[in-house]
């Protein structure tokens, strides 16, 4: 596993405008290089990391050239491996699914090759000693085509430089250099044989963490801190490989074998075991929202643009919250129990409670660090991530799978109406996405609409029985029977005696 470790440094105005003269020709050749590859997937139908470049149209140096190459077309082929998933999901829920016919099926299983070995562009594909209709391949570059549409192609214009050996190397003060720092960053610049060195201060963080360190080093602009023509704040950043906490050779102390996770903003994290991790969150947040949407409105009520260096300060010290309390809650439960699944729900940071400014930013930003550390922690710890549909988790009952609005009375209080169960509604919640795991109904592309019918109908399944031999006034009758999301089920459980007839 590979871990990133800010460095802070003390390079001086000079050495940085040399390291940003290096960027901004880095991000130039980046986005060269990156139509270059698309030209070849076209025409090819590949990408090469390790093809030639034509230096005549670069500023940088071959070494740079190269590892600027590695770097496009590993965010390129990152890029082409989600949409090839896209591809498989958008055949997969087809109506070409529906076809039960021979070249219904043969259809299938050739647009599932082409998307596999990426041959959309190719002109000629062979299948089985077979050659694949010209059709065929027309369809796959139509459907992936949209693909490509619908998503926007990466952008190298604010790219950070990824960096190996060849033009960055991080070393121990020698007698060339000053012992105040204990390391020092060499870094090749635009002028031949003239790199540049840069001092670093220790990061104790990383100096704790186990691994092994990599000749590899990232040089990045820090997020929202360039503004009113001034170019930011670089950050450079160090790779670790580290070991997984538990490997599949030795045995792994296991807790729980499921773990339902249900996220939110007033209970950060609460789980299928009865956790309630993160409580209070929305306050912080609320008292940073206030603060954010009073400085916008001052800006705008003066007609000046909303972003400011103490707007971007406000920003991102909410990030810096969210980000902290994420880690911290997620490191402490996993410290604590190691499943060997973890289902979570498709993650919503948005709250009633903040205003349309501060959601689209929590949500925006929450939602990916979540995902990211969830991934890193899955990796060091071994679990599988497995998300479903989170519709109607709230109000539906662990127990009975009974599903009704007023189930759930308040934000944290729950009572189902049918068997009568009273708990947390979080805890309940969790338990219900723990529930769903592997049910192909609850995938997360379904509609909220199916979501329900697939609850309505386990709810039914279950209980029908019971159900049909209740008396007209009875009163668990009653309540399923005044319940909207029964309305469609009535005249099937009780045919011709139903007391809304």
């Amino acid at each position: 596993m590979m871990r990133t470790y800010p460095y802070s440094h003390a390079a001086n105005a000079v050495k940085e405008r040399q390291i940003w003269d290096v960027l901004r020709a880095y991000r130039q050749s980046a986005q060269r290089i990156a139509n270059d590859q698309w030209k070849s997937l076209f025409i090819t139908g590949s990408m090469e990391k390790d093809g030639s470049i034509c230096p005549a149209d670069h500023i940088i140096s071959k070494r740079y050239l190269q590892t600027c190459q590695r770097q496009v077309v590993g965010v390129l082929k990152s890029w082409l491996s989600n949409r090839k998933n896209d591809f498989r999901m958008l055949v997969i829920h087809s109506s070409l699914w529906k076809d039960k016919t021979e070249d219904g099926e043969r259809l299938r299983i050739q647009l599932l090759f082409i998307n596999k070995h990426g041959l959309w562009f190719k002109d000629r594909v062979v299948m089985r000693k077979e050659v694949i209709p010209a059709h065929v391949m027309r369809l796959a570059r139509n459907l992936f085509r949209r693909l490509m549409n619908k998503h926007n192609k990466p952008s190298f214009r604010h790219v950070g430089m990824a960096l190996d050996a060849k033009v960055a190397r991080v070393e121990a003060p020698n007698k060339a250099h000053s012992a105040e720092f204990p390391y020092w960053l060499t870094l090749a610049t635009l002028n031949p044989r003239k790199p540049i060195h840069i001092p670093l201060h220790e990061n104790p963080y990383a100096l704790a963490a186990d691994g092994d360190e990599k000749a590899f080093v990232q040089i990045n602009v820090r997020r929202g801190t360039a503004i009113a023509g001034q170019l930011g704040a670089l950050d450079i950043a160090r790779i670790k490989e580290s070991a997984p906490v538990f490997s599949l050779e030795r045995p792994r102390p296991q807790i729980v074998d499921t773990l339902g996770i249900d996220v939110g903003l007033r209970t950060l994290v609460a789980t299928s075991m009865g956790e309630l991790l993160g409580r209070n969150l929305i306050d912080r947040l609320s008292r940073l929202d206030a603060q954010i949407s009073r400085l916008a409105a001052e800006r705008q009520r003066q007609r000046l643009p909303v972003h400011s260096r103490r707007y971007d300060t406000l920003v991102n010290r909410m990030r810096s919250f969210l980000k902290n309390e994420i880690g911290r809650v997620l490191n402490g439960l996993f410290a604590r129990v190691h499943p060997a699944k973890v289902v979570i729900e498709s993650l919503d940071f948005r709250s009633p409670d903040l205003s349309r400014r501060l959601n689209r930013l929590v949500q925006n930003f929450g939602r990916t660090w979540f995902r990211q550390k969830l991934d890193m922690l899955s990796e060091e710890y071994g679990f599988l991530v497995e998300e479903v549909h989170a519709a109607y988790s709230s109000q539906t009952c662990k127990s009975c799978d009974y599903v009704a609005k007023n189930n759930r009375s308040s934000q944290s209080k729950f009572h189902c109406r049918f068997c009568g169960r009273k708990a947390h509604a979080d805890p309940n919640g969790a338990e219900v996405i723990r529930q769903r795991r592997s049910l192909p109904e609850y995938a997360p592309w379904r509609s909220k609409r199916q979501i329900l019918q697939a609850t309505v109908g386990r709810f039914l399944k279950r209980w029908t029985g019971r159900l049909s031999g209740m008396q007209v006034n009875s009163a668990l009758r009653l309540v399923v029977e005044g319940n909207p999301y029964f309305a469609d089920h009535r005249a099937a459980i009780w045919p011709g005696n139903t007391t809304t007839d």
